[in-house]
């Protein structure tokens, strides 16, 4: 007997519900505002991953699926609401008590292993190893890659937007966060500023120059890379349903290896605020945090439809 299931038609994933659709794209957008945070690890614990998945898959195919296109229209709204609401006080508290915040979204992106692991049972080899492999990728990222530099050219630059789309299909990758390890960020960053500021300027000239080599390749790796990605992983979801959830739980485990509480906080690197001391009254406010996090994403994971 194959140790795999068949494959798993879409018509068989459950309408996880508005609320819960709202609740996962508002989680969604404020992740992007956190460093070291993925969006997509929203998707994944709040169980909403294999529809942004499908969503996304038929969009980029121009399938009409009306499911699809109403579930993505969803997140995006609740997204940039939440980006909007949340970019103030989320910025004042990773300046002034980043301990607490990080603290709350290792909560929130472990509450969504319980889901996880119910979805991989009975336990098989395949997703056992494929989860070990997903946090080895995290440790890897978060560790070994921190000297990587790479050369600024049409080329690179198409490989930071397909980068980007990675942080915005897969669980635990956060794009800011791999762009500047690989050297990319600050040069990245410079080019839109000089393109948006060119504009401004109304210098059409300068503007077209830098749109070519920077804007243009960047859009294409993130067109290429969105299209390609949720594809592909649309693919392996439905034909190794089992090792395809243990990768993705693995890279969930691994994303909280960045999100250390006690340490100093790094962006754009420049430091933006400094370790807190280990102290009882600290400890037991991240401890809180991280128990507050977990119980709140659990608890939306199990609201809706489900199988």
């Amino acid at each position: 007997m194959s140790e795999e299931p068949q494959p798993r038609p879409d018509s068989e994933l459950p309408d996880p519900g508005i609320a819960r659709t709202v609740i996962g794209g508002g989680l969604m957008g404020i992740a992007n505002i956190i460093p070291g945070v993925s969006g997509g690890t929203m998707m994944l614990a709040t169980g909403l991953y294999e529809h942004f998945v499908e969503g996304v898959a038929d969009i980029t195919r121009l399938r009409w699926n009306p499911r699809s296109w109403r579930f993505i229209a969803i997140v995006a709204v609740a997204a940039v609401i939440a980006i909007g609401a949340g970019v103030y006080p989320i910025k004042w508290g990773l300046d002034h008590c980043h301990h607490l915040m990080f603290a709350l979204f290792i909560g929130l992106t472990l509450g969504g292993v319980p889901l996880l692991w119910c979805e991989m049972r009975p336990l098989r080899p395949s997703a056992a190893v494929s989860t070990a492999v997903g946090i080895a990728v995290m440790v890897i990222i978060a560790f070994a890659l921190g000297q990587t530099r790479l050369p600024v050219n049409w080329l690179t630059y198409f490989i930071a937007g397909f980068i980007a789309s990675a942080a915005m299909v897969l669980p635990g990758i956060s794009g800011s966060y791999l762009l500047l390890i690989f050297g990319l960020y600050t040069p990245l960053t410079g080019d839109i500023k000089a393109f948006i500021g060119h504009l401004k300027d109304v210098d059409m000239a300068a503007a077209f120059h830098v749109g070519l080599t920077a804007i243009l390749p960047i859009g294409a790796g993130i067109v290429l890379g969105i299209a390609g990605l949720t594809n592909f992983l649309k693919m392996l979801l439905q034909r190794f349903h089992q090792p395809t959830l243990g990768m993705l739980l693995g890279l969930l485990l691994g994303s909280v290896v960045g999100l250390y509480p006690f340490r100093d906080l790094w962006e754009k690197g420049e430091l933006i605020a400094s370790a807190p001391p280990l102290s009882p009254l600290n400890i037991t406010l991240v401890l809180g945090a991280l128990v507050l996090g977990f119980a709140a994403t659990f608890a939306v994971s199990k609201t809706g439809d489900r199988r």
